[in-house]
Order: C-alpha cells, then structure tokens, then sequence
C-alpha cells in the first residue's frame, strides 16, 4: 500500500460487557485513526453475517479485536469459514493469554486454525506468542501489548489532593494458573499496618471505563504485577485435570453449572447488576456456578498437586497490561513487583520496583511517602505512554504491517 493512503478495514468485536475498558479503548483507536476507514461489526449481533459478508468484499485487512475471544470463543465459532474465505490479510488480537477453565488456549487456537490469520496480535513477549500462536499464522506473531486511551485516562488532582493513598480495584486470580503473586501483593497491602497510616482501598469491584478513571485519579498509587503466568499451555492439560479433580471434590454437593456451559450466551445478554445478583445467589446452595467453586479451592493444595517440582518454561510468560497504561495516564503511581513489564517500564524510573518476598517494603514506602520522588515517577511514566505507547501507536502499527 502507498504511504498515504486510507486502508479499508474491517474490525470485529463481541459487545456483551462494559466492565473491561480495553475492549473499548481498541475499538476507539481504530475507529479515530486517520489511517483506517473502518467498519465495525459486532458479532453478537443477528446481523453479524450479512454485514460481514458486505463489509469483506471490499476490505484491505480484517482485524479481530480481543473481545471476540477473550472470554469465550462462542461468538466468533460461527464466523470461521466466512473469514476463512477472504482475499484480504486477517490480524487477530488474543484475549486472556492464559489458561482458563471456561476460556481455554486450546479453543482459540481451535478457532483460530479455522479462520487461518495472517497475523496474530499478542500481547506477551513475542517468545511466548511464538509458542502459542506461532503455527497458525501464515505471515508472524507480532507483539502489539495494550496502551494507553489518553482522551479516557487523563491526569487527575494534583498528588497531594487525592483522598486514596493506595488503591486498587481487581479480580482475584484463580489457583488453575498456579502463580499467586498477585493476589499476595493485595492481601499484603489490603493487611498491612502502615505507619504512619494510609488509606488504603482494595477490592475486586468492577467498573466500567469512566468508572475506573474516576477511581484512579483519586489515587495517590496504585499496587499490581505484571498479567499471567509462568505456566503457559496449548493444550489445557493443567487446567482440565484441575477442572476434574474439583469435579471429583463436588461429587454428591449439588449441580454444578460449568463456566463454558451454554447458558453463558444468556448471561451475557443480562445486565451487569442482574449478573452479580445471580453471581452471588450461586456462590452457595444447591446449585452453583464453576467461577464461586473455583474461588473457594484450596490454591496451596492445588498448588501443591499440579505444580510443585515442575520446570518452568523456556519463554517468558508474564505481559504489561492495560491497567499500567491506565495507571501511568491518570498520573498515579505504581508499586509494582520487580518483572520484564514488557521491556516498557524501567524499575525505579516508571514504577516502585518490590521484591517478591517484600523485604524492600520499607524502602518503597519511603520513596513513595516523598511527593517529589512521587511526581517524578509519574512525569517520567506518563510521559514515556504519550510519547511512545498510546492505542494511536498501536494502530499505526498494524498499518504498517499493511504496508509491508
């Protein structure tokens, strides 16, 4: 393609939640880029079909955003013979690059193998979508992370004036992906006795995009890790014995309703607060859903029985996520375990490196209570998204793999 010239693309994208502001920020960038004419269908949609078929007669690339598999593979199964027959390259973004009970590898390169993409999109070091992805593409894994949406995640309130010191708002990982780092570095900070004392604000309440803005621009910091896993498999093996032998722990304690069930079309078509009702009214009882049971497993046991005396693999399976980018916009700092973050954040530069076991907690907390060392970080972090690292830069990337 010429250097100046308006690609024709069309994205594809599954609306069924608005809990997950990356789903949104990609879909944003590309529609705003100058450097795509964009037609967006949402497969969920009854019209999905006719406006694919319109939409791909005259497409220069197709682009498969995250949602469409991120959390299920439901949705895009139904499209892979119609993509599969296209005469234009096809890029597709990976959601959740782990495994998961109900949002399996195996499924999306299933799907994936159907479909036969040009590209894949990973966010992982490209080491890691290499062993992943690598066979199924007809062109190469490129690694393209998440970013930052500048025109949601501006700067808050001056430092000083924000009521949180230290907040976060997270989903807690499940023992299947046998690393608890994260969840250990909330329950520290969530337990911990400061002194002096912070207000310290820890949850696994979800927002939508404004929402969770709005919450980190009342943040003086924020505590996180990198996403993922060291544990990474195309297979599932892991993660369905694990999915067995909680099975084989049920037996006999009522109706277990799995995760990949096919009433979770229905749930998602619920609205977000019909959806935590229903959550919570099968977290206990006779009948349950496969996520409450999961959160209640012993994650030592299982720890202990899937893991434990296995050798990790070669790549590096752990990525930057959307929630550092979120972070760096809104000028909050980060305390964040030591990690690669993708190459893109520098230790003590973009963020307050801690160490695994905590044993530098003193030192961070003295950096962090320092309002200069404070506002330097998050100069320095914003300044290094916005130069380098905003959706904008990302799309101009899959340009210009169009162009090569």
């Amino acid at each position: 393609m010429a250097g100046d010239s308006v690609a024709r693309v069309l994205v594809l994208h599954a609306q069924y939640t608005d809990r997950l502001s990356y789903y949104d920020d990609w879909l944003d960038a590309f529609r705003d880029s100058p450097l795509f004419d964009v037609t967006a269908v949402n497969i969920v949609s009854r019209t999905a079909r006719d406006d694919i078929a319109r939409a791909l007669a005259a497409a220069d690339l197709v682009v498969l955003l995250h949602s469409t598999n991120g959390d299920t593979t439901i949705y895009l199964e139904p499209f892979a013979e119609q993509l599969a027959d296209r005469i234009c390259p096809l890029l597709s973004f990976i959601g959740n690059e782990v495994n998961l009970p109900g949002s399996p590898i195996s499924a999306k390169r299933d799907v994936l193998r159907n479909i036969r993409p040009d590209y894949v999109a990973t966010q992982l070091l490209k080491e890691a979508g290499d062993y992943l992805w690598g066979d199924l593409v007809s062109k190469a894994v490129v690694e393209l992370p998440h970013a930052l949406n500048p025109a949601a995640f501006r700067p808050g309130p001056p430092q000083a004036d924000r009521p949180i010191d230290i907040g976060v708002r997270a989903v807690r990982y499940l023992p299947h992906l046998g690393d608890s780092d994260r969840n250990a570095l909330h329950d520290f900070f969530d337990s911990h006795t400061f002194a002096p004392d912070l207000e310290v604000d820890i949850s696994t309440q979800r927002f939508d995009r404004d929402g969770w803005a709005a919450f980190l621009q009342s943040c003086k910091a924020t505590v996180s890790s990198e996403a993922g896993t060291w544990w990474l498999e195309r297979d599932d093996a892991t993660i369905e014995a694990i999915r067995a032998w909680t099975a084989a722990r049920m037996k006999g304690k009522g109706l277990v309703i799995a995760n990949d069930s096919a009433l979770r079309r229905l749930g998602h078509k619920l609205p977000w607060w019909m959806r935590a009702a229903l959550r919570k009214l099968m977290s206990a009882g006779p009948v349950r859903h496969e996520s409450t049971v999961t959160e209640d497993l012993p994650a030592d046991e299982i720890y202990e029985t899937f893991f434990v005396g296995r050798q990790r693999p070669a790549f590096y399976g752990k990525c930057i996520s959307s929630r550092h980018f979120d972070a760096a916009g809104t000028g909050t700092v980060q305390i964040l375990l030591e990690g690669r973050y993708n190459d893109i954040l520098e230790a003590g530069v973009h963020y307050l490196p801690l160490k695994e076991d905590f044993s530098n907690i003193d030192a961070v907390m003295d950096r962090f209570r320092d309002p200069v060392a404070r506002r330097e970080i998050a100069d320095a972090t914003l300044g290094l998204v916005m130069d380098h690292h905003t959706y904008a830069h990302r799309v101009k990337a899959v340009y210009a793999l169009l162009e090569s």
